[in-house]
């Protein structure tokens, strides 16, 4: 059996972008892919990934 992943879908503000990234990159999460959304208070939403039942 392969490597089972989780994903978690998470907001991200202009502002705190690199801390945002950095809590969750210390956290055990991998940044997938990021979405530029069509709204001023929710300007991004990362897509993440990582192991399953790690940290």
């Amino acid at each position: 059996m392969g490597m089972v992943w989780e994903y978690r879908v998470a907001p991200l503000s202009r502002e705190q972008v690199e801390n945002q990234l950095n809590f969750l990159g210390e956290e055990g999460w991998e940044l997938v892919q990021i979405v530029v959304m069509n709204d001023p208070e929710i300007p991004y939403q990362g897509i993440f990934k990582k192991i399953k039942g790690t940290r």
